[in-house]
């Protein structure tokens, strides 16, 4: 197989996902040419990785025509891990012996979500991934892992020996996430960020643009002072996260990207729940959940909460976090960075 195409084209942590099936395309076929088709916004996930040919982004206002466009004429293989409406026609306008679209269980998920759990399953969205390669023969299922840039490594550690110290952990803290109900409360992260610089350690806030708000209410409830490289776009980000010692993030894509990359950290979840089957297990990670009944009240996090206030994120107290990354960073301490 010479030409294979995976399409994911977003969000950021199911497109670290896709990395997944990018390693295994690899491992079965060493001398294929490979493509990867996403958003722009989430290209430098894929960008300078040795094992992808070619990365085509897309803004998201294109066309499936000029989409198609933008592609080879011929794929011997195309799999579609979005199964949207656009990716489907897009693949349906390609021509290609084998297609394959991912089955994304949405309505079980719904249907889990709107009968508040009467319905309740465990899903594996890595796992319906890994279905689409089965006419390939591949079985067997691993984990994400992404290969960064090595410009944006080499950036990344200029500018965390900058900020570092000589002594303590560099510890991540990534507050933001796409849906606000999604968000540990901001003073739970200046609680975890005042104890880390206590006891010695370097707290670095990390997000995009969007997270600058959140963070520097954030500021604001801290005592102490932490840097923040807010804003340094998607490339750096993951060079960034790849030189931590550790990583405290919600559920959202920085999550995945530590977990790619082999970095121990911790995840808070609260509105949405591991059971969703958006968390793949990672080895190096401790998923923190409250374990309210009324959990999952979303499937995405995008609504608001039935239950007018969120108990299910302030349960989980800072020292709680705290305890569950020093657990994981110990367990994985001497392991190689990505």
């Amino acid at each position: 197989m010479e030409n294979i195409l995976v399409i994911r084209f977003s969000s950021l942590g199911d497109v670290v996902m896709a990395s997944a099936i990018v390693e295994a395309l690899c491992i079965k076929f060493p001398g294929s040419s490979l493509t990867v088709l996403t958003k722009t916004a989430y290209a430098p996930v894929f960008e300078g990785d040795t094992r992808i040919e070619r990365v085509v982004s897309v803004t998201g206002g294109e066309t499936p025509f000029q989409i198609v466009r933008m592609l080879e004429s011929h794929y011997d293989a195309v799999f579609d891990l979005h199964g949207v409406l656009r990716s489907r026609i897009v693949v349906g306008l390609l021509k290609s012996p084998l297609k394959r679209m991912v089955r994304k269980h949405s309505l079980s998920r719904r249907l889990m979500v709107c009968s508040r759990n009467l319905y309740r399953r465990k899903f594996d969205a890595l796992g319906s991934y890994f279905e689409t390669l089965r006419p390939l023969g591949i079985d067997s299922r691993i984990l994400p892992r992404l290969r960064p840039n090595e410009k944006a490594i080499e950036a990344a550690e200029r500018l965390l020996s900058e900020i570092g110290s000589s002594q303590g952990r560099m510890i991540g803290l990534a507050p933001g996430s796409k849906h606000p109900m999604k968000r540990w409360p901001e003073a739970y992260w200046a609680i975890l960020a005042d104890t880390l610089l206590q006891r010695g350690d370097t707290p670095v806030f990390i997000g995009d643009g969007s997270d600058k708000e959140c963070i520097d209410t954030i500021y604001s409830k801290m005592s102490g002072k932490a840097p923040s490289l807010v804003g340094s776009g998607l490339a750096l980000t993951i060079g960034v996260i790849g030189r931590l010692d550790g990583m405290v993030t919600n559920d959202s894509g920085p999550m995945h990207i530590a977990g790619a990359l082999g970095r121990p950290f911790a995840a808070i979840f609260g509105p949405t729940h591991p059971d969703l089957g958006f968390v793949p297990g990672y080895p190096n990670g401790a998923i923190l959940h409250s374990g309210l009944p009324c959990s999952p009240c979303s499937v995405h996090g995008q609504t608001p909460c039935r239950m007018k206030e969120r108990k299910c994120m302030e349960a989980v107290s800072a020292d709680m976090v705290l305890r569950e990354l020093d657990s994981v960073m110990t367990a994985h301490t001497g392991n190689d960075h990505a």
